[in-house]
């Protein structure tokens, strides 16, 4: 599998778009940047979480 087609599965299972519905849709790019947001700071809260603990 190349580059494009993971990079196509992945928008398709994550975000239920073709990467041409993504980058044609303001709306859709909005949603989706929203969501990646969204899981980088609760990734970011759960390592907070646990960096004390761990040092």
């Amino acid at each position: 599998m190349d580059t494009t087609e993971i990079i196509e599965k992945s928008m398709h299972e994550n975000h239920g778009y073709t990467v041409k519905e993504y980058t044609n849709d303001i709306d859709k790019i909005i949603k989706v940047e929203q969501k990646r947001n969204k899981s980088y700071e609760q990734s970011k809260q759960i390592a907070n979480e646990f960096s004390p603990k761990m040092g």
